[in-house]
């Protein structure tokens, strides 16, 4: 028969629990469960039953008898530590006794290379003005001897301290330097502590790390540029523009910063010093000057784009950077000022027509535009250069899009000569212009659309209205003249409207009236017509 007995040193963790964990247990009781746990540490559930019942544990003696056992085991002996020191974590939270709180910092301090959350906690308790003098010590002395730290325990450092106050973020820049090297991974982390809102010493004290270092990764220069872009401090400056040229090699974006601190820096000593630099530089390949052509588009800098569109333009003749610099240019038009429009369509201006690509991007920029001047300026570029049988979808949807009117009138110019037979799509936009009484195109809408009428059902409507509701001669003949072409179904209505009105010239009255007679009219428009004839002067129309 199987024997279910549990053995003594099996049932020791839930005596644990039971006994330790109460607060009417006496104390002598308390004091033999401890020592029955000292001698059964070979049972794994012992261990995990003291760390729960720690934090339970209110009568100090029992505590400290509790502290001092845990302390002392050989940490070596436990798979996972962490929840050891997360124990001992929240009882000196906890804790109200200061001999016991700062005992526990010197046993956190022991393990501190065990548990990268050590070091965070000791960096957010240097900053507590409660610690007592004894803790204060405890705290200070495990910082200041810390060893090499892991980038983890770093970067954990530098990320909780972002927003803190100055002591402790200086606390984990002094962690992060005791990381043996500043990986990539760093740069997140580093970043927010070069800004300008921050302490000086803060910032210099990175700057001057990466200005001494030997090598240093491309990821830097994400940190490096902001500062050569927006601190004031000169000498801020000076240690980012040393510690750019310490990464190899350059990148597009290290390049491009080389060209804007020599000539826009405000110090002499820095525009000197890039300067320098860039006669350090290898020749640039086409790929590099693609990719700085390609930071048109993403670098927010007006004084950075201009110095790029300056070093791009004697290389305008190589197709691929050209087609990136216009791609850049149509993909945010309106982010660029008049200088830098100018130059960019200065340089785009000899391939307008020649290369379609181009065309093509630079019609695509016109809509974005926000200026009158700018548009007219690209316009002026295309205008006469580019194929309308290639390019009329783009100059259409720019016709419709555009509101002044200087502008319209080109463009249209431009669309009026096409045959509307060939380019169905041109015979909304005309439609449209007919039907508005605005538009000051209407007359040559008219011309167009009347040698089209029976082609396409949109037009005789747009004829219709013009029927109806207008009175300019011109605009009334040519109108008539389309709805009276073969093919196109006559409405009694229209056609009597013409006949009345008397503002519109004899001939086109009378071909009104005779296209009414051809109708099979019923007896309402019999009557309706006989009436509006019988107002008119005799002699004014013919019948017959």
């Amino acid at each position: 028969m199987e024997n279910t007995t549990q053995r003594p040193e099996h049932a020791l963790p839930g005596l644990i629990r039971k006994v330790l964990g109460s607060p009417h247990s006496e104390q002598v009781i308390k004091a033999q469960i401890i020592q029955m746990a000292s001698q059964n540490l070979h049972v794994p559930e012992v261990t995990t039953a003291l760390l729960e019942v720690l934090p339970l544990t209110k009568d100090k003696e029992t505590r400290d008898q509790l502290l001092r056992f845990l302390s002392a085991l050989n940490t070596s002996r436990f798979a996972d530590t962490a929840p050891l020191f997360q124990a001992l974590l929240d009882v000196y939270k906890q804790e109200k006794d200061r001999d016991t709180r700062t005992a526990l910092l010197y046993r956190l301090q022991d393990s501190i290379h065990q548990d990268p959350r050590l070091a965070v906690f000791f960096v957010e308790l240097s900053g507590q003005e409660t610690l007592s003098e004894q803790e204060r010590i405890a705290v200070q002395d495990t910082l200041s001897s810390l060893p090499a730290i892991s980038e983890e325990v770093a970067l954990s450092a530098l990320l909780k301290n972002v927003n803190a106050p100055t002591i402790l973020q200086l606390q984990a820049v002094e962690i992060a330097e005791k990381c043996p090297s500043w990986s990539a991974q760093m740069v997140a982390g580093l970043q927010p502590y070069l800004d300008v809102k921050n302490d000086r010493g803060i910032r210099f004290r990175i700057l001057q790390r990466l200005a001494a270092a030997r090598l240093l990764e491309a990821a830097y220069a994400d940190v490096l540029i902001p500062v050569l872009r927006t601190d004031n401090d000169v000498d801020a400056r000076h240690e980012a523009l040393t510690a750019l040229s310490r990464i190899k090699p350059w990148n597009e974006a290290i390049l491009l910063q080389l060209l804007w601190s020599a000539s826009h820096d405000g110090d002499a000593s820095i525009r000197s010093q890039a300067l320098q630099l860039q006669g350090e530089q290898p020749e640039r390949t086409n790929e590099q000057l693609i990719s700085m052509a390609g930071l048109l588009a993403t670098d927010r800098s007006e004084g950075v784009r201009l110095t790029l569109l300056q070093q791009l333009k004697p290389m305008m003749r190589i197709a691929e950077i050209r087609n990136s610099v216009a791609t850049a240019f149509a993909g945010n038009p309106g982010v660029f000022n008049d200088e830098e429009f100018n130059q960019l369509t200065d340089m785009l201006a000899p391939y307008a027509g020649r290369d379609e690509q181009i065309s093509q991007l630079l019609l695509q920029s016109i809509k974005d535009l926000p200026s009158t001047a700018q548009r007219q300026k690209v316009l002026q570029l295309l205008i006469g250069k580019i194929s309308l049988e290639k390019m009329l979808d783009p100059v259409v949807q720019l016709f419709t899009r555009e509101h002044n009117e200087t502008l319209r009138e080109v463009l249209f110019n431009q669309i009026k000569a096409l045959s509307v037979s060939r380019h169905p799509q041109l015979v909304d936009v005309f439609c449209a212009e007919l039907t508005e009484p605005g538009s000051p195109f209407r007359v040559t809408c008219a011309g167009i659309l009347a040698n089209a009428a029976e082609l396409y059902p949109q037009i005789p409507p747009a004829l219709e209205d013009v029927l109806l509701y207008d009175n300019d001669r011109e605009l009334v003949r040519l109108a008539l003249d389309g709805y009276l072409r073969p093919g196109v179904e006559k409405k009694f209505d229209i056609l009597i409207n013409v006949v009345k009105n008397e503002l519109a010239d004899t001939g086109s009255r009378q071909k009104a009236l005779d296209a009414v007679l051809k109708l099979s009219l019923d007896e309402q428009q019999q009557e309706t017509l006989a009436n509006a004839l019988s107002g008119l002067k005799p002699g004014t129309l013919k019948t017959s």
